[in-house]
């Protein structure tokens, strides 16, 4: 890919670097649909399907994108896409969906926010101990051994949301759909039941490939673009692909908001962030040699950021008075989205 895309001019790149990150969030959009029906279909609760596969299939943009920025070498996409989309998620994100109406804020989102600071401090930890605080000023390394450690807490959070999921009332309990599922979470053996999950399955291989390849692309023409423009791959990554890559939750958190639903919006938010610093960050580090280097601007700018983001939505949950996000709150998100971008910029 890379070869085909180096010898394109510029408004071509441009182009095949839009449409490409399209085909990443369309493809990851269509196979969580489909993998939600294969789930059903063999009778797996909805509840369960929404505490995995949603809320991994939100982050498959950012995870792709990580694998084939690992496999090409070029590490700074992969760390700039990751902790760019954690930024990227809770203040535009969640911003927009308090923009359309107050998000509630439930007992439940207390414990993500919880793993989401140990997380993020955990990482920052990680990330200064082998060269200390002349990582403001040269860099620093995030050492291969915490990715294994990261990657090794995404099934213990899974498990965790698992686990918390089945104390609500009939977990099992499903509606009739039209899903391929029958009603009280039995799995559909009838013909129909059997045929659309095969095709369900079929089309998960094939927007599976489609996804591979979008990220391909994607990647490549950022990677050719800062090389041309002489900017970092940290600051395109940041900006536009982390922009793009997090269009799921933009787009989930907005229409969960406006459909009266707000209170999953934040939940979902918090849980891809947490994914992002786990899965994403922790495939790039433990399958980097020697582990992944962390450019200077994450350390002067993403890290900064991201502390005051856990501030601030630290207030905005445990603000018992209220117990919701308004929409001022939400517009003030955005602002903080804003005010980041132009600091990119500027350092």
């Amino acid at each position: 890919m890379d070869g085909i895309i180096s010898g394109q001019s510029n408004p071509i790149i441009v182009l095949v670097m839009i449409l490409s990150l399209a085909l990443v969030v369309f493809s990851a959009d269509k196979l969580i649909d489909h993998a939600v029906i294969v789930s059903e279909a063999l009778g797996v609760p909805r509840i369960v399907v929404g505490a995995t596969i949603i809320s991994l299939g939100t982050t498959l943009p950012e995870l792709a994108t990580a694998i084939v920025a690992v496999s090409q070498g070029s590490s700074d996409l992969a760390v700039g896409n990751a902790t760019g989309s954690v930024i990227t998620n809770t203040t535009l994100a969640l911003g927009a969906g308090a923009a359309f109406g107050s998000i509630p804020v439930l007992r439940e989102t207390t414990a993500k926010l919880r793993i989401f600071t140990v997380v993020a401090i955990a990482l920052m930890v990680f990330c200064l101990i082998g060269s200390g605080l002349t990582s403001f000023s040269s860099g620093g390394n995030l050492p291969q051994w915490a990715g294994i450690v990261l990657l090794a807490a995404v099934p213990m959070y899974l498990f965790r949301m698992f686990k918390g999921t089945a104390r609500l009332k009939n977990p099992h309990r499903v509606s009739n759909n039209d899903n391929g599922q029958k009603g009280g979470g039995e799995p559909d053996k009838s013909d129909n039941g059997i045929s659309l999950m095969l095709k369900s399955l079929c089309w998960v291989a094939v927007f599976a490939v489609f996804l591979a390849l979008g990220s391909d692309a994607a990647v490549s023409s950022a990677s050719t673009l800062a090389g041309r423009a002489g900017i970092s791959e940290v600051l395109i990554a940041s900006t536009i692909i982390a922009l793009g890559t997090s269009l799921p939750e933009l787009v989930t958190t907005v229409n969960a908001a406006r459909k009266g639903r707000g209170d999953l919006a934040v939940g979902n938010v918090l849980g891809a962030n947490i994914l992002n610093m786990t899965l994403v960050l922790g495939y790039s580090a433990s399958f980097s040699e020697g582990g992944v280097y962390i450019a200077k601007t994450i350390f002067t700018t993403h890290f900064p950021i991201m502390l005051v983001i856990l501030a601030i939505i630290s207030y905005m949950v445990y603000n018992t008075s209220k117990l919701r996000i308004s929409r001022n709150e939400g517009i003030g998100l955005i602002s903080l989205y804003a005010f980041y971008l132009v600091l990119l910029l500027v350092t």
